[in-house]
């Protein structure tokens, strides 16, 4: 691997783990309410697109990434739809 395969990899971890704080509160407070369900849709949307993306560019770090991002984006989906308000 190039360094530039080593930064990669370093953005993948560090924008992916923007997620885990929130992914965490929820499950301990087991209260999503004011998060925008239109706001988890969109950016699962937007992580499918890239995550095509890497994988037609077969770029492992972006498909690491997206991966990670939509398994916490799903979960907070799933929160979002099973805990009462």
């Amino acid at each position: 691997m190039e360094w530039i395969d080593y930064l990669g990899l370093v953005g993948v971890v560090s924008g992916s783990l923007t997620f885990v704080p929130q992914v965490y509160k929820a499950l301990k407070s087991r209260s999503v309410g004011d998060l925008s369900i239109w706001m988890i849709l969109i950016l699962i949307t937007n992580v499918i697109i890239w995550l095509v993306y890497g994988i037609v560019r077969n770029d492992f770090p972006m498909i690491l990434a997206n991966a990670v991002i939509m398994s916490l984006s799903l979960l907070m989906l799933y929160f979002k739809l099973t805990f009462k308000k």
